[in-house]
C-alpha cells in the first residue's frame, strides 16, 4: 500500500538530514507542574498531579458544570529544553491556562537545544461519576449503532438519513449509569427532527456534581462534509478531528499543516470542501534541495513522534472504528492536474535535486475495511500488521490528463471483499485521499489539486 505523508517529508528533512551538533540535546521535558491559583468551585486533586512522556495529568474531583476553569501554575522545563512555542499563532501564556470544557487540552510545543520539538498537554482527567455506562437501542431493533464517547452518545444508522423527506426520527433505549436523573425519570424516547437536532440527559453524583450527556444522530464518519476545522486563520489551520482530543480524533486527519500548508477548507455550497493540493518545499539553504510534497486527508490521526523521523510514517495513524461492512463510499470530487510533472531525485546522501518527467499527475482516493484482532489499540501505518486482515479494498483514480475532472462529479468507489474473510466482521475503516498518486515516491506537480466534500458510506 502507498504512502502519502507530504509535509511530513519537511519534518525529516529539518530534523534528521542535517548534521547534527553533537554538543546539543535532541531532549525537551516537563519536570514539573504545581497550581499556584484556581477557579473558585471547582475541585482539583493537586495531590495527585502526575506528568509522563510530557502529558500533564490533573484529577477533576468536582465543578465539571462550572468551567471554564483557569489555573495560574509554575511550570518548570529540563536544561536542555531551549524554549516552549504555542501550536498556534496564539500568544503562550505558561503561567495561565483557561480550559472551556474538560475533555479539550492544553497544548504547546517544548523546543530542545537541537531544535526538535515535542509535543506537551495539559490534560484534566474526568472523575467517573454521573456516568452513562451502556445505551441499549430498543427502538429501532435493527441497522443502527451507538457509540459512547466523553459527554456524548453519538447514534449511526446504516443507511445515511434524508432528513429533507424525513419528518422526525424517534429512538427509545435502555439506559445504564451511575448517579440520578435530574429532572427524577428515565426519558422514554427521543424524538429528533433535523441532523442538528441534539438531546440532553442531565444526571446528579452522590456528591453532587452534574454531568450533561448529548444524545446525537451522526453520520458514519462524522465532519464527512469538512466544514469543521480548527485553528482557523493560522499556519496550523486543520480539520477539526471530532470525535476526541487534538490530533488523535475518531474522523478525519491529515499529514499537512504541522509546517506548512497542504490540506485546506475552501467554500463549496453552503459550507466548505477540503482542499489538497501539492507543492514543492524548498530545503536548498539547509543542503537539502527541494521536496515534492503532496496534500493528504484520512480516517484516522497524525501524532508527532521524534524518535520516529527517520521513519515519517510511524506518525501517521491510518483507521477508525468502524464495525458494519458497507458495498461502497461515494464522495464529490473534483480535480486538475499541475502543470510540470516532476520528481526529487537523490543526488547525494541527504539532497535532492527536481528534474522533469513524462506523464500527468493523478490524485487518488482509497478505502480499506479492516479486522483488528490485536488487544492493544490499532497501530496501522499502511504495511502489514500481525492480527490485522484487509476485509475489503475500493479505490479510485484521477488521470490528470482528463480535462472533465476538473468540475464537480458524484464519484461512488465500491467495495470489494475479500472471500476467504466473509465470516469476519470490520472493526475499523480507513479512507486515504491524496492530490498525488505518487507522493511518497518524492512524485507529482506543483499546484495539484485535489477537493473533496459529502463522503458518504452507502450499505
Amino acid at each position: 500500500m502507498r504512502k502519502y505523508y507530504g509535509i511530513l517529508l519537511l519534518a525529516l528533512g529539518l530534523f534528521s538530514s542535517c548534521e547534527k551538533v553533537s554538543k546539543l540535546s535532541d531532549d525537551a521535558e516537563i519536570v514539573s507542574f504545581s497550581i499556584t491559583d484556581q477557579t473558585e468551585g471547582i475541585i482539583l486533586n493537586k495531590d495527585d498531579i502526575t506528568i509522563s512522556n510530557n502529558i500533564v495529568t490533573i484529577p477533576l474531583d468536582y465543578g465539571r458544570k462550572l468551567f471554564p476553569l483557569t489555573i495560574k501554575a509554575n511550570i518548570k522545563f529540563s536544561s536542555t529544553t531551549d524554549k516552549a512555542i504555542s501550536v498556534d499563532e496564539n500568544p503562550l501564556n505558561l503561567k495561565e491556562f483557561t480550559f472551556k470544557d474538560v475533555y479539550t487540552p492544553q497544548s504547546f510545543y517544548l523546543i530542545s537545544e537541537s531544535g526538535i520539538p515535542h509535543l506537551g498537554q495539559i490534560i484534566l482527567k474526568d472523575k467517573p461519576n454521573a456516568d452513562i455506562i451502556n445505551f441499549r437501542i430498543t427502538e429501532p431493533s435493527e441497522g443502527v449503532n451507538v457509540s459512547i464517547r466523553n459527554n456524548n452518545i453519538r447514534i449511526t444508522f446504516e443507511k445515511e438519513i434524508d432528513w429533507a423527506e424525513t419528518k422526525s426520527v424517534t429512538i427509545k433505549a435502555e439506559i445504564a449509569k451511575t448517579g440520578e436523573y435530574k429532572d427524577g425519570s428515565a426519558p422514554s424516547s427521543f424524538v429528533f427532527k433535523s441532523s442538528n437536532d441534539k438531546k440532553q440527559i442531565t444526571l446528579i453524583a452522590d456528591n453532587g456534581d452534574e454531568r450533561v450527556w448529548n444524545v446525537l444522530i451522526v453520520p458514519s464518519i462524522e465532519n464527512s462534509k469538512f466544514d469543521d476545522w480548527i485553528n482557523v486563520g493560522t499556519k496550523t489551520i486543520n480539520i477539526d478531528p471530532r470525535p476526541g482530543k487534538l490530533g488523535e480524533g475518531l474522523g478525519w486527519a491529515t499529514a499537512n499543516n504541522s509546517f506548512v500548508q497542504g490540506t485546506t477548507p475552501v467554500e463549496n455550497q453552503d459550507g466548505f470542501a477540503a482542499q489538497m493540493q501539492t507543492g514543492i518545499q524548498d530545503l536548498s539553504g539547509l543542503g537539502i534541495g527541494e521536496l515534492i510534497t503532496a496534500g493528504t486527508i484520512f480516517t484516522g490521526y497524525f501524532k508527532m513522534n521524534i524518535s520516529a523521523l527517520s521513519n515519517p510514517p510511524l506518525m501517521t495513524y491510518f483507521g477508525i472504528p468502524f464495525i458494519m461492512r458497507p458495498e461502497s463510499i461515494s464522495v464529490d470530487a473534483k480535480y486538475e492536474a499541475g502543470v510540470k510533472f516532476q520528481r526529487s531525485e537523490k543526488v547525494g546522501l541527504n539532497s535532492y535535486k527536481l528534474k522533469d518527467t513524462t506523464g500527468v499527475d493523478q490524485g487518488r482516493i482509497w478505502v480499506e475495511l479492516l479486522c483488528w484482532e490485536g488487544n492493544e489499540k490499532l497501530e496501522y501505518h499502511g504495511d502489514p500488521v500481525d492480527g490485522l486482515k484487509v476485509l475489503g479494498k475500493g479505490e479510485i483514480i484521477f488521470d490528470g490528463a482528463n480535462t472533465a475532472l476538473r468540475n464537480w462529479n458524484n464519484y461512488t468507489i465500491p467495495i470489494k471483499y475479500d472471500s476467504k474473510y466473509k465470516d469476519l466482521e470490520p472493526t475499523h475503516i480507513s479512507i486515504v485521499m491524496t492530490s498525488s498518486r505518487q507522493g511518497d515516491l518524492f512524485i507529482g506537480a506543483k499546484g495539484s489539486t485535489l477537493t473533496v466534500d459529502n463522503v458518504v458510506v452507502n450499505f
